[in-house]
């Protein structure tokens, strides 16, 4: 195994093991980041003239925005029908990109989830601070029942 297949094989698993061990929120932060990083090499790649590069990263992003769309329960009020909204408009923006290789429709919609991912990403803290003094509470009250 060459020093390339071993970083490679070590980075699939570190991801596997974040995937795996991420709470629903936390997963979503990373499927933001998925598709912020799919267009920030969609535009890279325009520079450099690799269409189809360019066409596959688009379509990664816009994959991920479908299926962060599909999962919307749109009875749960206007939060997840605004985010609906949000998403096909950025599907929209996307669509258009890939057609014309227009970077500033590319940088509207990287904009967008950057802003949405922020907000994800607090929920995420939030969560993670509430469990940690739930997991500190209960540590206090095994010592104080141990000692």
């Amino acid at each position: 195994m060459n020093m390339h297949t071993a970083i490679a094989a070590y980075q699939q698993n570190e991801v596997e093991l974040s995937v795996y061990s991420a709470s629903p929120v936390q997963l979503v932060v990373m499927l933001y980041d998925g598709a912020i990083q799919s267009l920030a090499q969609a535009n890279v790649l325009i520079q450099r003239g690799d269409i189809q590069g360019k066409a596959r990263q688009i379509t990664r992003a816009s994959n991920i925005i479908s299926e962060l769309s599909g999962v919307l329960d749109l009875e749960q009020g206007e939060v997840a029908q605004n985010l609906s909204g949000l998403y096909g408009y950025a599907r929209k923006q996307l669509i258009s990109a890939n057609l014309r290789n227009d970077q500033s429709k590319i940088d509207e919609v990287a904009i967008l989830l950057k802003d949405l991912r922020s907000a994800w990403q607090d929920l995420a803290q939030r969560q993670d601070d509430r469990a940690d003094r739930v997991a500190s509470a209960q540590a206090q009250g095994l010592l104080a029942r141990a000692g």
